[in-house]
């Protein structure tokens, strides 16, 4: 019986994709072994390496002076990695506005000076819209959490901060269109919008490249060098990668899925605004993420009545984070109109039986 999947990572994957995927784990093209199998050094996969970094340098508008890296770790790595590749003479400062900014701070503060900037889901409105550049001359890199997944916060207008960007866009990457104008280091794990947990997806700005010390799988311009095969690379997850990414280019790239996570999250949000003597949304209107929609029921044991009639329901992963509780409907680019349609009349029968 199908199930339909608002979970926040790993999300679901379109039919079409798991179809071709199925085919290649028996026998990729007529090579004779599975994609599971495929050497990382063999031209195949050279050849799925290449195709992976048109189509993401396609569908984000990647300018030329970008390098692509596929990573492993997770986004987590990335805090230990990130903060090893910046010269220690470089000024750093750690926007915080949700759990991961948080950790993503803790973190570099084990291997570097950095400052932090914390903020309020209600206050980083009127922090953006006050020149925040201005009030970081100095700064080199601002690191900044795109999408908060627990706390359902996000921020796009990248444009409104002046100093370089760092962005941890794991859980909102292709899900709108950016300028790149400030942006240095920008990376993602792949598992919400762009395929399966392996691998991380990083884009590096050529300036950001400085020669280190640092052990070989800290160090980012050994990594580059390597075109990301100085080990062995997660291959089925950017072979995966690579689907994704043909998957949204057909459909209509970054601009297609912004409308659609528009579409998807007003609904729902409209929605939920029909009965606010039952839920509560935590996050001001300006913040609010288009990925992750977090609230509170007032009554708890409505809450768990709800979480209890959804799975029998078939929809699965709502519950929110174990640290906040509540819900948490995640609406990554995978999540078609049938899904939402779903999931809009059983949220709406379920409160009108209150």
């Amino acid at each position: 019986m199908k199930k339909y999947n608002f979970s926040p990572g790993p999300t679901s994957l379109d039919r079409s994709i798991l179809e071709i995927a199925e085919q290649n784990i028996i026998e990729y093209g007529n090579t004779g072994v599975s994609i599971l199998e495929i050497s990382h050094r063999s031209d195949n996969f050279q050849e799925i390496l290449n195709h992976t970094k048109e189509n993401l340098t396609k569908l984000l508008n990647i300018p030329s002076n970008y390098k692509i890296l596929f990573l492993q770790g997770g986004a987590t790595f990335h805090n230990t990695f990130i903060a090893s590749n910046i010269n220690k003479t470089k000024l750093t400062t750690n926007l915080i506005t949700g759990t991961w900014g948080k950790k993503t701070y803790e973190d570099f503060l084990k291997i570097r000076n950095t400052n932090n900037i914390s903020l309020k889901n209600e206050q980083i409105e009127e922090y953006l819209s006050n020149n925040l550049g201005e009030n970081n001359e100095g700064v080199d890199y601002i690191h900044v959490t795109s999408n908060e997944t627990i706390e359902g916060i996000q921020i796009r207008e990248f444009n409104k901060i002046k100093n370089n960007l760092i962005i941890d866009s794991s859980s909102d990457i292709g899900s709108y269109e950016f300028e790149w104008n400030n942006v240095a280091y920008l990376y993602a794990g792949a598992q919400k919008n762009l395929g399966i947990p392996g691998v991380t997806i990083s884009i590096v700005r050529e300036d950001f490249i400085e020669e280190n010390e640092n052990p070989i799988y800290l160090n980012l311009t050994k990594l580059i060098a390597k075109d990301s095969l100085l080990n062995t690379p997660p291959t089925f997850a950017i072979y995966i990668l690579k689907l994704v990414t043909e998957w949204m280019l057909n459909a209509g790239g970054v601009k297609f899925f912004e409308q659609q996570s528009i579409d998807h999250s007003s609904k729902v949000y409209s929605l939920l605004s029909k009965y606010t003597e039952y839920v509560d949304i935590p996050v001001e209107n300006y913040t609010r993420s288009r990925m992750n929609i977090v609230f509170n029921f007032k009554d708890k044991t409505y809450e768990d009545l709800f979480i209890e009639e959804s799975i029998k329901n078939n929809i699965i992963g709502i519950k929110g984070h174990r640290s906040v509780g509540g819900i948490r409907i995640s609406l990554y680019n995978s999540v078609d109109k049938q899904s939402l349609k779903f999931l809009l009349e059983f949220m709406n029968s379920f409160f009108e039986k209150l």
